[in-house]
């Protein structure tokens, strides 16, 4: 360590449009991930990458020392919520599930996250979301 505080956490988070409704088109998820990115660096938040499927998006962002995951999400969430909804990208109003899950990314797996991440459509086209969501949960270590 030289002379200065590191801080390496890394958070790939999930979560679902309000009942998975499938609402995401190929267009709106282009435009809406391109503007959470954006929106996020702006606010502070290093989002690396965000994408998803057509109901459910996929971020990894760096977690900073003084912001808690809860927070970072419930503020994506809001403004992309808003900014879909002002934007009537949408025939019907637009709403997030208050639901995520979020796992901790090692650094030295964060490129191999990130490209998961970037390939969600082709994922997809073998895998539900049920099915990936699944996977994700026989990952976590249950310990009695």
């Amino acid at each position: 360590m030289q002379g200065s505080n590191s801080t390496f956490i890394y958070i790939h988070a999930i979560w679902c449009t309000a009942g998975k409704q499938p609402v995401l088109t190929r267009i709106v998820r282009k435009v809406l991930f391109a503007y959470m990115k954006k929106n996020a660096e702006e606010s502070g938040i290093q989002v690396m990458v965000v994408n998803g499927g057509d109901e459910h998006v996929h971020c990894l962002f760096k977690l900073m020392p003084a912001q808690s995951v809860s927070a970072i999400i419930n503020q994506l969430q809001s403004d992309s919520e808003n900014w879909v909804n002002n934007n009537k990208l949408l025939s019907d109003p637009f709403e997030w599930n208050d639901i995520y899950s979020a796992w901790s990314v090692s650094p030295s797996t964060v490129d191999k996250a990130a490209e998961y991440i970037s390939r969600q459509e082709a994922y997809h086209q073998e895998k539900t979301l049920e099915e990936e969501l699944t996977a994700f949960d026989r990952m976590v270590v249950h310990i009695s």
